[in-house]
Order: C-alpha cells, then structure tokens, then sequence
C-alpha cells in the first residue's frame, strides 16, 4: 500500500497567500480551493491507495513552548491570539482577521476530504509534524510506503526504507537512496546537523559558528557514517592535543543546546498525548464508513462556487485522482470486513 500524508497546514496557508484575490460566492477560498488543487496534482503525481491529511490542532505547538519559552515567537505567536481571532470572527485586526479566515476555509476543505474519503486528523496543541512522526512509527502496514509532502526539512530526519519525502518545489522524491547525493551526508546524521542549525523559522537557537559545512569540512568522516554528538565530543578533544580552533571548543560547550535542541526537533520522539494516540490508530487501520459518490463530491464543488475556476469540460479531470482514491478506501474497507 502506498500511503500519502500532507502536511495540510501548510498546504492550506501556502494556497493561502498564493491565491489572495480568490473569492467565491461572496467569500475568500484562496486557501480552500488553492489546497484541493494542489492535492489534486500531487495525488496524480504520487498514485497513492490512500491519502491521510495532518493538522496543526488548536494552539499547537503548546508542548514544545512549555519547553522553550522562545519557540515560535518570532512569527509572532500568541498563545492566546488564536481564540481571540475566532470569538471576535476576525474583526480586530488584519492578523485575527487572516487567522480567521483560514479557520473557516480549513473547514470548508474538511467537507471536500470527507468527500473523497481522504483520511485527516487534528487534535488540540499537538502539531501535524508530530501526528505525521506517530503514524510512521506507529503504522504496521505490511509493506506500506510512506510519502510525506511538505516543504518542512524536518522530515528529511524520518527517511527510511519505507518513508520518502515529496519536494514541493520541484517534485523531486527525497529517499533513502538519494539522501545522500542530495545532502552530502548519510540519513542518521540529519538529527545531530539539525540540533546545530537551529531552526530560525521556530526561533530555536543553534550552536553559532558551527553549521553543516564547517562541521563536514573538520570531520569528514560525517559524511559517511553515523556520528554521535559524544563521539564528536571525542574527537574534538583529540584534534585540540595537535591544533586548538574555536569550532572544538564551541561544539564541546554547546552540549547543553544540542540537547535542548534534539528534546524539541527529534520526529522519532514526537509531542503527543494519548488523545492524538488514539485518533491515529483510527486513521491507520479502520475502515471508512460512508456512502459518498464523486457525484456528491462533484455537487459540493458547484456549491461552493469553484467550478467557476475549471472550465466544465476539465471537471472530470480535476476529479480524476480523486475517484482514484474513494474506489482505493471502498476497496480496503471490503477487504477489511472479509
């Protein structure tokens, strides 16, 4: 079974911004219509047999602030703003107003998901990196792949045998027999390089001066097998007996930031609460139980007004890949009863 899961928060508030001037029956859908073209594409890229959406829940991200008071504050994150936005219906601010509005389209693409019998999860202050993190390691799926699309790097850390990541910018597939050629290092070091950066979309601070380059160009043994940070720790005390350079001193006194930084980036440890536990077991093993016909989804469609942005003739084109997915779910739910 080939398995494709969207970081669906992230497709969302890409479309978005993307398609700000989108309006249909007197509302924005940017981000509606803008999320289910998008995955219409990818579905037909990928040929899934299912497709599983992940979403940030309300005031995700609270765990890992609870952590680390700095985390996401500079996007600005208020912790309280996202209620705020939805009592006042966004009318206090153009901040509130687009947290608004991307609440409302949110649920409007949860109406087409159920439709198409696309699988999706949210729960409350979980992220959707952490739910996509438990599916994989939790799914025991015989012979399952694993596709994840999303622009996050975070995910690269979760390539495997089974787990491939889907570049948005150029489609390419990132997997673990091109991981390397791609970032000149081997898989198992993905964790360690990430805890040096940092991640300034997040606000969490690296090890300053040290970065992936500097790090490849003193031990260039990183670049081909798997590094502990003890075992760097090592060697940077061996290599200061023959020539002292800051980088040394710098990577043995960051120790305190890498394991900060590894508690908060470490997918293969994610933040999750038995409610989210429980939701994904849900989504991996049962069956869907419902009655839908891509006519119905179809009628949605007109509904809502998007049929204006697909000419009639290209409809059944649009709807293509996901009649391919609604015939995938019936199937696995026979077989599931059998």
């Amino acid at each position: 079974m080939k398995t494709l899961i969207v970081d669906g928060s992230w497709v969302i508030k890409k479309n978005f911004h993307k398609r700000k001037g989108y309006e249909a029956n007197g509302r924005l859908c940017g981000g509606s219509f803008g999320f289910l073209d998008s995955l219409k594409s990818v579905i037909g890229k990928i040929l899934p047999d299912r497709v599983v959406v992940m979403w940030d829940g309300f005031n995700a991200g609270k765990f890992r602030y609870e952590i680390y008071k700095p985390y996401k504050a500079n996007r600005k994150k208020d912790w309280d703003a996202e209620y705020h936005a939805l009592s006042t219906d966004g009318m206090e601010s153009p901040e509130d107003r687009e947290k608004y509005e991307i609440a409302l389209q949110k649920e409007v693409v949860k109406e087409f998901l159920d439709e198409f019998y696309i699988r999706h999860v949210d729960v409350k202050f979980i992220e959707a990196d952490d739910l996509i993190a438990y599916y994989i390691l939790s799914s025991q799926i015989p012979n399952e792949e694993i596709v994840i699309y999303s622009r996050d790097k975070d995910f690269i850390q979760l390539a495997s045998s089974k787990v491939s990541i889907l570049s948005p910018d150029n489609f390419e597939l990132i997997t673990i027999q091109n991981f390397k050629k791609i970032y000149g290092y081997p898989v198992e070091n993905a964790l360690l390089f990430k805890c040096f950066n940092g991640d300034s979309s997040d606000k969490i601070e690296g090890v300053k001066g040290v970065t992936v380059k500097s790090l490849l160009e003193y031990f260039p043994q990183m670049a081909e097998e798997k590094y502990m940070y003890n075992r760097l720790v090592e060697e940077c005390y061996n290599k200061k007996r023959e020539k002292k350079l800051k980088i040394y001193d710098k990577i043995i006194e960051g120790r305190s930031v890498l394991y900060r930084n590894a508690e908060l980036m470490n997918l293969k440890k994610p933040f999750i609460n038995e409610e989210a536990k429980e939701e994904i077991q849900k989504v991996i093993y049962d069956p869907i139980e419902k009655n839908f016909t891509i006519k119905s989804a179809m009628d949605l469609f007109i509904s809502k007004g998007f049929n204006k942005f697909v000419k009639n003739e290209f409809l059944d084109l649009f709807f293509a890949p996901f009649f391919r997915i609604i015939n995938k779910e019936k199937e696995y739910s026979t077989n599931f009863k059998k």
